[in-house]
């Protein structure tokens, strides 16, 4: 087989996993957004933090199920799950595809350090894309062909960056104590979302444009994570923890008002909310080093 069809094909066939349903219905008080939820994969393989292609048909995740995190495929459904990319290291953290599907932007320490990277499909050719000298993850892929990602360079704890898909024009956004971490592009490309503790135990969600200015805090009580744009632009999804000791899934307005909470599994934390394309799901991972994918679809 060769390369690109390596890339492209299933290469691995691990046992594929049943989904299973259960229908929701909305909490007494109203509060719980209507949907169906399913379990994508089983617990204990070390799958995390999916996202889905641009053609809302394939879910990229990363996954431990070959020993090491490399980065997998499987169908929406949760079938045909396949390794899509293999290295030497550990490929990890969020995979952000392009517009077109084409390319893929992940994070990987084959080099021995963390560091982002684009990966064309095709060719099978990869490009490190940050500094090599600084831990770098978390990368987000804007339709205006724009690349965000956090690092530890420039100061502080974390800070988000952006660079063009050729590793140039590096640009640093923010510049705040403590972390800030987890960008998530706006449909448009014109705003980044991101979480940001400013050096306390919480973290709130914070907008900012492509250049860090406009930048302004949206929520306020609890601890919100990992923000994920709609495809429409007008909600956003976040891991929140909000006077209860478990992260959950919300969708609350663009604006970080009146977040309300998704079925997902109970007593356990859930985490990285993305949107499907067609604006009708959000897949998530619940639980942390022996998660699930789970997928809620909204009614």
């Amino acid at each position: 087989m060769d390369r690109r069809h390596f890339l492209t094909a299933a290469i691995v066939a691990p046992l594929l996993v049943p989904a299973s349903r259960t229908r929701v219905s909305a909490a007494a008080d109203g509060s719980e957004i209507r949907g169906t939820l399913r379990r994508l994969t089983e617990r204990d393989l070390g799958d995390n933090r999916a996202t889905f292609m641009p053609d809302g048909k394939t879910l990229l995740f990363a996954s431990k199920r070959s020993g090491r995190s490399q980065i997998w495929a499987m169908d929406r459904d949760g079938s045909l799950p396949r390794q899509i990319h293999q290295s030497q290291g550990n490929d990890h953290g969020r995979v952000a595809p392009s517009a077109d599907g084409s390319r893929l932007c992940l994070s990987s320490d084959r080099s021995g350090q963390n560091v982002v990277y684009v990966l064309d499909l095709a060719s099978g050719g990869i490009t490190p894309v940050s500094d090599p000298a600084y831990w770098s993850f978390g990368p987000a892929w804007s339709s205006r062909d724009l690349i965000a990602f956090f690092s530890r360079k420039g100061g502080n704890v974390m800070n988000i960056w952006t660079v063009r898909p050729d590793g140039s024009q590096p640009r640093q956004i923010t510049d705040q104590p403590g972390e800030s971490r987890q960008p998530w592009w706006s449909p448009d490309g014109s705003t980044l979302a991101f979480s940001a503790n400013h050096g306390t135990s919480a973290f709130a969600v914070w907008l900012a444009n492509t250049v860090g200015s406009e930048m302004r805090a949206i929520t306020q009580r609890g601890s919100f994570e990992q923000p994920f744009w709609s495809p429409d632009g007008n909600k956003i999804a976040v891991s929140a923890r909000i006077e209860e000791p478990h992260y959950r899934i919300y969708i609350m307005n663009a604006d970080g008002s009146n977040p309300a909470p998704i079925s997902q599994p109970a007593n356990i934390d859930n985490v990285h909310p993305a949107w499907s394309p067609d604006g009708h799901s959000i897949v998530f991972t619940s639980g942390t080093e022996t998660g699930a994918l789970y997928i809620f679809d909204l009614t």
